[in-house]
């Protein structure tokens, strides 16, 4: 399906590395960043193949103590490395669905301050 330009997202979403790890039932952890975040979910980028739809468990370091939640694959990408030569990689779009309220409110915290501080730097930056 090819993308029509118009922007369906529910959320406002921040690029930022924050460590995440995957855990994938029966399967062992995944460690990886997170290519942007929302209060709905997170993008990440790994080697391996998770389907769409698969249920997975969420520790997102957006300061020391983790937020520890449930997702569920929406999306599922495969395409070549730009950095690793003859390397298949994943983009994952994982949506939250059971997350603490308190940890609601850490994320939604780290994204609004983020989303802040990048729209301050473009504004300086004109």
């Amino acid at each position: 399906m090819q993308w029509d330009g118009i922007n369906r997202r529910r959320f406002v979403r921040v690029q930022y590395p924050f460590t995440v790890h995957i855990y994938v039932p029966g399967e062992p952890p995944i460690s990886s960043y997170t290519e942007d975040i929302s209060t709905g979910g997170i993008k990440v980028t790994i080697k391996q193949v998770i389907a769409k739809s698969t249920l997975v468990d969420l520790e997102i370091y957006l300061k020391s103590d983790p937020v520890l939640c449930k997702g569920v694959v929406s999306w599922a990408r495969e395409r070549k490395s730009k950095f690793l030569e003859d390397t298949i990689i994943h983009d994952l779009g994982i949506e939250f669905s059971e997350v603490k309220t308190g940890d609601k409110r850490s994320i939604k915290k780290q994204v609004d301050d983020l989303a802040k501080a990048k729209k301050e730097d473009n504004q300086a930056t004109e």
